[in-house]
Formats: C-alpha cells, structure tokens, sequence
C-alpha cells in the first residue's frame, strides 16, 4: 500500500464493494476505530471491523458504496458516499423489526484520519438513519 490517502479510499471502496472484508480491513491500522454516529456504534481495530462487514454483507448480500468526490487535505478527508442495498437478513445494530425485501438508498459523509503510511487510523460516519429506520420500516415516513 501507498502512503497516499486517495490510494487507501480507493481500496477501501473497491474492497468493500468486492465483500473482502480481510483486505477492506487492511486499509485501517491495527488500533482504529471507526464510529458510526447513526448507530451509535464505535469498532475498534481490524477484527472488529472485518466482522462488521462480514456481518453487513451476510444481512445485505448486495450492498454496494458508490464513493464521490473526496476532499483530502494532507493526512484527512471527507469522502461522500451513496450506499444501497436489499436487507434479507439480521443485522444486530438494526431493530428486529426491520422488513426483509427492504430496499436501502442512503446517503452518507466518512471522514477519515490517516496515518503518515496511508493507513485510516480514525474514521467517524454520519448519515441519515430516520431515511434508513424508514426504508426498511421500522419507522412511518
């Protein structure tokens, strides 16, 4: 891997979007954390993270990132995304409640911290979670 921040998004977003939750783990150093403020959800290190993506993909087998134009000034970077997918199976940071068959369409905003190798030592995610609670029907919309 590069030191270069674009190169370690990139992979991040090709790797995620291949379900190669070993190699998207990779993009992150030992000790990151990453927080996803919608869920109320902080995961730390690379197990961690592999197993969320594990988890991710076996509820939402087609899930899929569309990344757009990052803004990266030296070692961080905003990088806006679209995330779609169908939810067919649990996911345990999601109610219980939530419609299999339902379609997801969110959009979202990572910003990433990278080390001087390239690698994500802090990411924190925000997104629209009532859009979400609502597609998948836990909440009227």
């Amino acid at each position: 891997m590069t030191n270069d921040p674009a190169d370690t998004i990139e992979k991040w977003f090709a790797t995620f979007n291949s379900y190669d939750a070993e190699r998207w783990a990779e993009c992150y150093t030992e000790d990151a954390v990453f927080e996803d403020i919608a869920l109320r959800r902080t995961f730390k290190g690379r197990k961690e993270l592999a197993d969320f993506m594990r988890i991710w993909v076996e509820a939402c087998p087609d899930t899929h990132v569309e990344m757009g134009e990052a803004v990266i000034a030296d070692r961080r970077a905003a990088v806006p995304w679209n995330g779609t997918g169908t939810l067919l199976g649990n996911f345990p940071h999601l109610p219980e409640s939530a419609a299999r068959g339902s379609r997801i369409d969110n959009r979202g905003l990572s910003l990433m911290e990278f080390t001087e190798d390239g690698l994500i030592r802090r990411q924190t995610d925000y997104y629209d979670v009532l859009a979400v609670l609502q597609q998948i029907g836990v909440l009227p919309k």
